[in-house]
């Protein structure tokens, strides 16, 4: 026990507890010893007990998950984003560091998803992952939550729609305003999640009855809390700008508008950001000009325009609608690269050899006029040597001559390293209702990697200037896989014969990975091996720093082509204004490093909201199909099951262990498969198998399938006899949560 140094003095129970933790203990303690080992009389344990209740309300003593106590500064504290997962548990995402925080249910302090967090570190858990537990929610990062009103003893509590908010809320103070059951409504919070509290809110309004599929996107467009209408001060703002921005060439614009510049995009596309043009110069190399929209000519730093900007962060794309981030005047207005109208740009001018290679370039503003709006589905054909007679083939010579370019830009660019994931990508085709009627994959023309090897160029010249001017400026960089990754990724690729090689500190090159690939490409083994490469990757963001990008092999990369829908675009666009030996800081209303946070975070924001708008029309898809078989192929395996991405329509559904009755199944980690303890039969990434949709859950977003040829319940019962007098299931999972079994 703690003594006083003095008689005289006696030390307060804050005082004792203080000093304790400490003089004497080496880690945090349990709170119930704590007490104990600071008492000085039996009488006075509640006095103690108080006391650290206080020292806890002050953050003086930080109150961790089992009942255990510390001081503050003797932990590890991260600052984050907490990314909730609907089982209970999560992440906390902290820009800069190596591996996210594991965060168990019973752990997260009420956090709910995307909130921004102050964690401690823990340790490690049986996994090898970095674990700890949230101590403080720093702010929230939404004042409502979207779902269906049930009712239960004459009260109504709300479901919401996203899966990754496990909470149910009780609705409150809604006066004589009357709830039905089943209706899709927004909810106000009025009391967050907290332990020992049940989390409550007041409608605010509704949206409609939930199997309407018109309110898909009203529903997620409540749920990520996004903006369909601008500030009026903001649209009034976009009409004057439109209005007073000249159109002309001036001493610091190129007049470019006498070059045959094409725009090429898809079919329904309405903004257009980008336009190219080529031209065969005397001594046969080309000029290739890529033509930018000048957003920031329109967009002043610190404007009404700029805040809200970069506030959106990036415009966000449904399957039925397209929410902006700037007002339509000027997205689909003056912004837009339409045919036939002088529009202000930023060209990045390159002089390229036949073979492709880049001989000189420069960066300047330009107006332009474009002659063509061409579609990547008409630009195929000509690329690919068929006679065609629409508008673009007036453009053919150029559009070859871009090609062949881009070829050789492409093939250079593969041999570098850079890795080539052909995944499919879901196009949600609608009938007017908003009903879903197929499910397509989205093509692949050849037209569309023509356009992105010119504006992955124009970027990575971009990147290369900002580098030479400054000394931090803006980037989009993708860091290497983490050594953990790389470690699992070795041991599962090492299972199937495939080796990679082991470099210093457990860091891998791009080369490495893309060599994989390409081994495998056309092979039986491409599909489970491209998953697998993919998943060990880190997510791409946004930093001040040219950090590199691991994927594409680049040293320095920036996004500069699509200022019209990504934020950070704009702010390169700006950097390039500033004089050489300026600090880079004058190119942005907001600090640089907040910009890079602010654009990282609302990107993650937006593929989710994204990805929910396409898995509720899936979702809507495939309850037409209940009872249907499918033909599909593992796309994932997990402890509790197995995800298989059907061929006939690009959806993904999960085969749970209950569905799996021929045998005890044990999931293998190390090797990403699933193996049968008596049978010893496997599934693994990339199996074929036919399955049919059993049912949808539409709260947690996920399809649910069973195997066609089910195990036969007589092989069951051999199993069950075979496993006679050893521990049952769950006492072998509970040893390791890295073995998951189950039975019919």
């Amino acid at each position: 026990m703690t003594k006083d140094k003095s008689d005289e003095h006696p030390l307060t129970p804050e005082e004792r507890i203080l000093a304790f933790l400490r003089e004497e203990a080496q880690k945090p303690v349990r709170s119930d010893r704590l007490v104990e080992a600071v008492l000085r009389k039996k009488k006075e344990r509640s006095d103690v007990s108080r006391a650290l209740d206080r020292l806890v309300a002050e953050k003086q003593v930080i109150l961790l998950k089992g009942g255990y106590a510390g001081l503050p500064d003797k932990l590890h504290f991260r600052e984050g984003i907490f990314l909730s997962h609907p089982d209970g548990y999560g992440f906390v995402v902290t820009e800069g560091e190596r591996e996210d925080l594991y965060v168990p249910p019973g752990a997260t302090k009420g956090a709910m998803h995307q909130d921004k967090v102050l964690s401690v570190h823990l340790g490690t858990d049986h996994r090898g992952r970095s674990e700890g537990q949230v101590v403080e929610i720093i702010s929230r990062s939404r004042s409502s939550v979207v779902g269906v009103l049930h009712e239960l003893k004459g009260g109504y509590f709300l479901s919401p729609r996203d899966p990754k908010i496990p909470h149910e809320f009780l609705v409150v103070d809604n006066g004589a305003e009357k709830l039905q059951e089943g209706e899709l409504a927004v909810l106000d919070i009025l009391r967050y999640p907290e332990p020992g509290h049940i989390p409550e809110g007041k409608i605010s309004r509704f949206l409609g009855d939930p199997s309407d599929p018109s309110v898909d996107t009203d529903l997620v467009i409540a749920t990520h809390h996004l903006s369909i209408s601008f500030p009026d001060r903001v649209e009034a703002e976009a009409k004057r700008m439109a209005r007073e921005v000249a159109v002309e060439p001036s001493e610091n614009r190129v007049d470019l508008r006498h070059l045959e510049i094409m725009t090429i995009d898809g079919d329904r596309a309405r903004d257009f950001d980008d336009a190219l043009s080529v031209v065969e110069n005397p001594d046969g190399t080309f000029q290739i000009g890529i033509h930018i929209a000048d957003v920031g000519a329109y967009v002043l730093p610190g404007s009404e325009l700029d805040k809200e900007a970069f506030r959106r962060g990036t415009s966000v794309y449904f399957p039925d609608r397209v929410v902006p981030m700037f007002p339509e005047v000027l997205s689909n207005g003056v912004l837009s690269l339409n045919p036939d109208e002088d529009r202000l740009a930023r060209t990045v001018m390159v002089r390229m050899s036949p073979a492709g290679q880049v001989l000189e370039s420069s960066i300047f503003r330009s107006v332009i006029r474009s002659r063509l709006r061409a579609t990547y589905s008409r630009v195929h054909p000509i690329l690919a040597g068929e006679s065609t007679d629409s508008p673009e083939s007036k453009f053919s010579v150029q559009l070859r001559s871009l090609w062949k370019l881009a070829k050789n830009l492409r093939e250079e660019r593969f041999q570098n390293g850079s890795l080539d994931f052909d995944l499919p990508e879901p196009e949600i085709v609608l009938d007017l209702r908003g009903e879903p009627v197929d499910i397509i994959r989205s093509p692949r023309y050849l037209s569309h990697f023509l356009v992105e090897e010119f504006m992955l160029l124009a970027n990575r010249i971009v990147a290369a200037e900002l580098t030479r001017k400054f000394s931090m400026a803006m980037y989009r960089v993708h860091e290497t896989p983490s050594p953990e990754k790389t470690e699992s990724l070795g041991i599962f690729l090492g299972a199937l014969g495939i080796s990679i090689p082991k470099r210093k500190e457990g860091k891998m090159k791009a080369s490495d990975l893309s060599a994989v690939l390409e081994s495998t490409r056309g092979t039986p083994l491409e599909k489970m091996v491209h998953f697998s490469v993919l998943r060990s990757l880190k997510q791409a963001r946004y930093d001040v720093y040219p950090l590199g990008h691991f994927g594409l092999a680049m040293d320095d990369y920036t996004h500069f082509t699509s200022p019209i829908r990504r934020y950070p675009d704009l702010i390169v666009h700006r950097l390039l204004d500033l004089p050489e030996g300026r600090p880079s800081g004058e190119g942005s209303f907001y600090p640089l490093e907040q910009v890079a946070v602010q654009a990282s975070e609302r990107e993650r924001a937006s593929v989710e909201a994204e990805r929910m708008a396409v898995d509720l029309k899936k979702i809507r898809f495939m309850g037409q199909h209940i009872g249907k078989k499918f033909s599909g192929s593992v796309s994932g395996v997990t402890g509790f099951g197995f995800f298989v991405e059907l061929s006939d329509v690009l959806v993904e559904g999960l085969v749970p262990f209950s569905a799996l009755n021929d045998d005890y199944y044990v999931y293998d980690e190390k090797h990403h498969l699933l193996r049968g303890e008596t049978t010893r039969k496997t599934y693994r990434i990339g199996d074929r198998l036919e399955v049919v949709v059993v049912r949808v859950d539409n709260e947690r977003l996920r399809i649910e399938f069973a195997l066609d040829q089910e195990g036969r319940p007589e092989s069951l019962q051999k199993v069950r006899k075979k496993r006679k007098g050893k521990k049952n299931r769950s006492q072998r999972a509970g040893k390791s949560r890295k073995k998951g079994s189950a039975k019919g």
